[in-house]
């Protein structure tokens, strides 16, 4: 999972630095865009009630200390 993190880290950090350049976007609807590309993607290969429970999962462990990193659940 080290090498999938550390891409999409940078896949990630090469799109919110596109937003900053960008005079027509923002930090927050770049975001939006890329869990939304994420949940689609996701869709065409999951069950809709599997990737609920995959962001369930990850919305609970947002007051963790340590982020969740998962190999497909």
């Amino acid at each position: 999972m080290a090498g999938e993190h550390v891409h999409a880290q940078e896949v990630v950090a090469a799109a919110f630095a596109a937003a900053e350049q960008g005079a027509a976007m923002s930090a927050d609807a770049m975001g939006r865009a890329l869990i939304q590309a994420v949940v689609e993607r996701y869709l065409t290969y999951r069950a809709p009630a599997d990737v609920r429970s995959e962001l369930a999962y990850l919305a609970e462990s947002l007051d963790d200390d340590a982020p969740v990193v998962t190999r497909g659940c």
